[in-house]
């Protein structure tokens, strides 16, 4: 796969093949509710065939698959993400569709801003010896807020966008694509957003050491 991602918009969803080496790959295949069961049901040679058929030939023939799980695909959020000297991050936090793969890239953006937000509080004060204080916690909340509304709002919306089977729908994401690659700029605008390139910050985030 020469370390090559891929990632299809199908009429069930999106369809993600992800390199692992030695010519092996991990995948996201996303199908209906309705027909979950029957692809889990289907033994390796069917499989692959209606897989192969739903991604194409980009990275060649598959010819072998490993153990299947299937699991729905839900958005959870915590209802708050923090209690008395404690916080919640990455996936504990919110657990992101799989589209666009940002739930590990989110919870490192959210580590990150906690580490700024303590490094913060023991310089402000070289004898703090609680780093855990409602003060610090809210800060990082209020910084985490706005990025971590918009990539869930994204994903969910974007996996929202391709269920659904009207046609006019279907038109206006299918013209939506082709502007995505057409239109000067907007890629590139697209991807600072969803690595975190956009708004405040930390430090860590930059290549800048805490200390």
């Amino acid at each position: 796969m020469r370390n090559v991602a891929y990632e299809r918009f199908t009429d069930s969803g999106p369809l993600a093949l992800l390199p692992l080496g030695n010519d092996r790959a991990a995948f996201v295949w996303t199908v209906s509710a309705g027909e979950a069961g029957r692809v889990m049901d289907l033994d390796d040679r069917q499989f692959l065939a209606e897989f192969q058929d739903a991604f194409g030939y980009r990275a060649g023939e598959l010819t072998r698959v490993g153990e299947r799980a299937a699991y729905p695909l839900t958005l959870t959020r915590a209802l708050r993400l923090t209690a008395v000297r404690s916080v919640l991050v990455g996936n504990a936090a919110h657990g992101l569709h799989p589209v666009a793969a940002q739930g590990f890239n989110l919870g490192l953006r959210d580590v990150a801003a906690l580490a700024d937000c303590i490094e913060e509080r023991l310089t402000a004060d070289a004898h703090a010896g609680e780093i855990g204080s409602a003060a610090l916690l809210d800060n990082y909340v209020d910084w985490r807020r706005q990025d971590q509304r918009k990539l869930v709002g994204f994903t969910d919306g974007l996996v929202r966008l391709f269920e659904a089977p009207q046609p006019p729908v279907r038109l206006l994401r299918n013209l939506g694509m082709l502007g995505f690659d057409l239109v000067p700029g907007v890629r590139e605008e697209f991807a600072r957003h969803t690595m975190g390139l956009a708004g405040r910050l930390p430090r860590l985030s930059r290549g800048v050491p805490l200390r």
